[in-house]
């Protein structure tokens, strides 16, 4: 047993939600109460073990599980890898501060453990390596804080990527959904202009957020066309699309800059169309009928510095996880059925325990 952790009582099952087979969360999902316990890290571990408060849902989950076959190895399948919780018992290999019981964590699985062992987090307890385990301040909502690893990590890659700095116009597709909320407020810590697209009743959101400008899609029945008369003589530097909209790529040379780039990590227009966009985006030369501007797209799992870095933006009030809405954990379909909308302003969370 951990010698620096003082160990409570842990239940030798928990609830958990589980897949048996391919299909939607309405029809594959069940609730079980019967999931074993992870064990308690033994002393020469540098694992944790996590009473989770919150778990944070991404809207990539159901396309998993209509895709990946349940296969021996990865069944039962709970989803999910991102989560808010409480130490419950940590080895004596793990950082000091992640040894006390009951100390604030941030965490996430690892997509590999999660996506393809079936070895996620929705579920009322997780052992978790120390290397994917942050401490979050006590005073932090749990709710939000669920959010930081997964969204927040894709959203610094993205400004990473791109090389956003002070005196960049960026234009954000998507600016109050999950990934892009962060994205308009990480690109105005580093001083660029920013513009955000959304539906016209996300518009205090994103303007809270810190916009420069604010574009609602439904008011213009071409907006790529809007783009390029409203920016045509000022174009962006980057435009960084959580959409996933093949149109604003096509039509970017009206107001993207020629050594500009479009980084896409959306997939609203679905899996296969999009991975169809993306090989013809990136590979079709110009001569072909090429898009002569740079497409970026990449997977985006989330690393332990990045949300260190994060967690201490939210301490210092400096970046704020928005959340659309929270459900009780009996109610994770319905979790499931809020992001399937496409119309989620923020996070979408299912609370597993805490207030």
């Amino acid at each position: 047993m951990p010698s620096n952790t003082q160990v409570s009582i842990v239940p030798p099952t928990m609830r958990a939600w589980v897949r048996s087979r391919r299909g939607p969360a309405n029809t594959t999902l069940k609730l079980v109460s019967d999931h074993p316990t992870p064990a308690i890290p033994a002393a020469s571990s540098s694992d944790v073990l996590i009473r989770v408060s919150h778990v944070s849902l991404q809207f990539s989950t159901e396309m998993t599980m209509k895709i990946l076959p349940s296969l021996p190895f990865n069944s039962p399948w709970v989803p999910e890898i991102e989560l808010s919780g409480e130490v419950v018992a940590a080895g004596d290999d793990a950082p000091a501060e992640m040894r006390n019981a009951g100390s604030h964590v941030v965490a996430f699985e690892s997509v590999p453990s999660a996506i393809l062992m079936g070895r996620g987090v929705l579920a009322e307890y997780v052992r978790i390596p120390a290397c994917q385990v942050a401490h979050i301040d006590a005073g932090v909502d749990m709710a939000s804080a669920s959010g930081i690893s997964g969204s927040g990590s894709v959203a610094l890659r993205m400004i990473r990527t791109a090389g956003v700095r002070e005196g960049h116009s960026v234009l954000v597709n998507g600016a109050s959904g999950s990934v892009g909320s962060l994205l308009v407020q990480l690109c105005k810590l580093r001083g660029a202009k920013v513009v955000g697209i959304a539906s016209g009743g996300n518009e205090s959101l994103v303007r809270d957020l810190g916009v420069d400008e604010f574009i609602d899609y439904r008011r213009h029945d071409n907006l790529p066309a809007y783009l390029a008369h409203q920016y045509g003589d000022r174009p962006f530097d980057f435009l960084l699309d959580c959409v996933g909209t093949q149109a604003l790529f096509v039509n970017s040379p009206a107001y993207l800059e020629v050594d500009g780039a479009v980084i896409n990590i959306g997939v609203f227009e679905g899996v296969f169309a999009s991975a169809r966009n993306a090989l013809f985006n990136k590979w079709l030369p110009t001569w072909l009928g090429g898009v002569p501007r740079r497409y970026i797209i990449f997977s985006t799992p989330p690393a332990c510095d990045d949300v260190i870095y994060l967690a201490r933006l939210v301490e210092e009030g400096q970046l704020r996880i928005p959340v659309d809405s929270v459900f009780n954990m009996e109610d994770a379909v319905g979790a499931y059925e809020r992001i399937a909308t496409k119309r989620a302003r923020g996070k979408v969370v299912v609370k597993i325990h805490g207030g």
